[in-house]
């Protein structure tokens, strides 16, 4: 379905995918934000579009060198355009060039086994005139890149640029051509023993120069190798399809469920014990550095890292239509993450005040680019937006092992595909050949063949979707189906035996304290897919058969 633009009188216009007008609050809300200054072109609204806080849920807003703290968000690291990119038809391209081309190219990949296979890629500009480091290997080569960008260590983990160290060991890529033009490539475990195994960093060089960057989507395994002979993560709700049918969950779904509650605390619980691989995230070492209001806090947000939340956060087992399982999980950067954004919310409603800006909704008081203020905004929700993909790993790898040992004897599986994708961000892009920071308020980044997740209700449909890049939503779509009323009204409407009956057939807890979440409070996700139809395609559609909420 094509946007239309509002009837409404404000400095930039406001398109909309939903399918109804506006509420008189709706329309207050996006005629509030389509009359800031610092707005860009105009503001898009999804077609899941309801009510939030300070802004729709549902809307992409674009700005020019301000941005308002109402969303959590993470910068997108990447590479000079001549940065070599090896393809597995035996030749390197600069990254810049496939980006110009358009066209998906098939590279290299690592899997969670350190196993090096192909994958389908695409390119493209992600920044203009951007910050740059220099890595320099001790195998000669040098990577200029975004200081934030993640390269993938020798142990499968990720370190963004600038932390990394003198020594670090990377993941290594070895190829060569034969003597028929073949290219062969050296599967890393058969090299563990040999002198120079590990390609190492010699040194991190911040540079003085800036460039316009690129990077790759890798749906599939989300990484790729540099000529330079190592690898990188690429630019990043959660979801993985599993390679076995849904028979193998026959008489296991109560127990699955069960499992899960029991591995993975959810509401305002925390883990009792923290596992080793959350106590050695790298980005622990950056707590000090945030704001102080939460400097008590990190034991807390340690506990928390491997939990789910409350509201509309859910882990699911689902189905899709050719009876594939899938394994999805919405969460976010818990506790930490919203106090976090509290916190800068209130100082920029401080900064407003003192400054006498009159602005009609307090909630969209705003930073400046080039003030001490946004700089330690956008240093935390950098973290924070870290933090909530490494709790979803963390979550997502207990998830897996639990569905694994109920339907593969414990056997650790290789899922068929991958997706991994935010909402509720900021990111720095490029659109309509500016530099705008985009806010994705309730909305999932869908540009040419980035996959995202939309889900439904706990009683309805999902879909795993495969982004068209539409330029007038800023390359973006719905994140879900949107309310169609308070969590107060489904309480006040709803009754349990209505949400025994919309959730029959879905293994979860049916009581009370989840009638705001039950599926009648939400809009039909038919409606609201058929709605963004020049969004995103669809690339399977799931019914869940299992659910947790918090």
């Amino acid at each position: 379905m094509p946007y239309e633009k509002l009837e409404i009188s404000t400095p930039k216009p406001v398109l909309s995918w939903a399918n109804h007008p506006l509420g008189e609050k709706e329309t207050k809300m996006a005629t509030n934000v389509a009359s800031l200054p610092f707005v860009f072109k105009h503001v898009a609204l999804m077609p899941d579009v309801h009510l939030g806080k300070g802004a729709l849920v549902g809307s992409v807003i674009a700005t020019k060198e301000a941005i308002i703290p109402a969303a959590v968000g993470v910068d997108i690291g990447c590479f000079t355009h001549d940065t070599q990119i090896p393809l597995v038809d035996g030749k390197s391209y600069a990254i810049g060039e496939l980006a110009r081309s358009k066209k998906e190219f098939s590279i290299y990949s690592c899997t969670a086994t350190g196993r090096i296979v192909a994958a389908k890629a695409t390119a493209k500009l992600t920044r203009n005139n951007a910050d740059l480091v220099k890595v320099l290997l001790d195998n000669g080569e040098e990577i200029k890149c975004t200081p934030d960008h993640q390269f993938m260590l020798r142990n499968g983990e990720y370190r963004e640029a600038r932390d990394l160290t003198t020594g670090t060991s990377l993941m290594p890529f070895y190829s060569k051509i034969d003597k028929d033009g073949y290219t062969l490539v050296q599967q890393n475990y058969y090299r563990k023993n040999q002198h120079g195994y590990n390609h190492k960093v010699v040194d991190i060089i911040p540079l003085v120069e800036k460039q316009d960057v690129y990077c790759l989507t890798v749906p599939e395994y989300g990484n790729f190798a540099l000529t330079a002979g190592v690898f990188v993560h690429n630019c990043g709700m959660a979801a993985l399809k599993m390679p076995f049918k849904s028979h193998k969950l026959e008489e296991k779904l109560k127990q699955i469920r069960l499992d899960i509650e029991a591995a993975i605390p959810v509401g305002f619980a925390e883990n009792k014990e923290v596992e080793k691989t959350v106590i050695n995230w790298q980005r622990w070492a950056d707590f000090k550095e945030l704001h102080q209001g939460v400097q008590r806090q990190e034991n807390k947000a340690l506990k928390q890292m491997g939990s789910l939340g409350g509201g509309n956060h859910f882990i699911e087992v689902c189905v899709d239509t050719e009876n594939f399982v899938w394994l999805m999980l919405h969460s976010g950067s818990r506790g930490i993450g919203n106090l976090l954004a509290q916190h800068h919310i209130d100082t920029a409603k401080d900064l407003a005040k003192l400054a006498e800006i009159n602005l009609t909704d307090k909630d969209l008081a705003y930073f400046v680019t080039g003030t001490k203020e946004f700089a330690a905004y956008w240093h935390d929700l950098q973290w924070a937006q870290n933090y909530a993909r490494f709790n979803r790993d963390v979550m997502m790898n207990r998830f897996k092992r639990i569905v694994e040992k109920h339907v593969a004897g414990g056997k650790s599986t290789k899922p068929l595909l991958e997706v991994n994708c935010h909402h509720n961000y900021a990111e720095k892009e490029v659109h309509f050949g500016e530099d705008v920071y985009v806010t994705r308020k309730g909305a999932v980044r869908a540009d040419v063949e980035d996959y995202g997740i939309i889900p439904g209700s706990m009683g309805t449909k999902s879909f795993i979707v495969k982004g068209k890049g539409n330029v007038e939503s800023y390359c973006s779509c719905s994140h879900g189906a949107g309310r169609s009323m308070s969590r107060n009204q489904a309480k006040n409407v709803f009754t349990l035996d209505d949400f025994v009956r919309q959730t029959e057939g879905v293994e979860c807890r049916k009581n009370e304290e989840f009638l705001d979440e039950i599926p009648g409070a939400y809009k039909p996700i038919e409606e609201v897919m058929s709605q963004q139809s020049d969004l995103v395609e669809v690339v399977a559609t799931l019914k869940q058969v299992v659910c947790v909420k918090g």
